[in-house]
């Protein structure tokens, strides 16, 4: 659903959520171009959009970037880490349709380091194994 407006979620590749959204904010400045007789009014929708879900969108587009160049040692270490049951509560009272927010919310800043860790480390590794081919 979301493809079709290119409002995929780049971690899940989900988009019921934004593109019902963008619907709903399309079909406002629609209206309101209709209304008004004003065709300008249909650049309210992308500003609209933008506002509520492109920091959230290159958030996710970072994260994904990230998690592809990681090893499965990597993910495993990042899920055993994200896994506690504080992290499984604190991300069931939160909405998951924002991944990014709520996983960097609720990780505190002790569990963002070790995620950075994990990352770095991985990085790292990726660097040296193309220095030496």
């Amino acid at each position: 659903m979301g493809e079709s407006a290119g409002q995929v979620k780049p971690t899940t590749a989900g988009g019921i959520m934004t593109s019902m959204a963008g619907a709903v904010m399309a079909a406002h400045w629609v209206s309101e171009a209709v209304r008004t007789g004003d065709a300008s009014q249909l650049q309210n929708y992308q500003q609209e959009w933008e506002s509520r879900f492109l920091k959230e969108t290159k958030a996710m587009l970072r994260l994904r970037s990230v998690f592809g160049k990681l090893t499965n040692r990597d993910i495993d270490s990042l899920v055993s880490m994200i896994a506690t049951p504080r992290v499984i509560t604190k991300l069931s009272q939160t909405d998951f349709d924002f991944h990014a927010s709520a996983l960097l919310g609720v990780l505190g800043l002790k569990g963002l380091l070790r995620v950075a860790g994990v990352v770095a480390s991985s990085e790292i590794r990726s660097l040296l194994s193309n220095e030496l081919e």
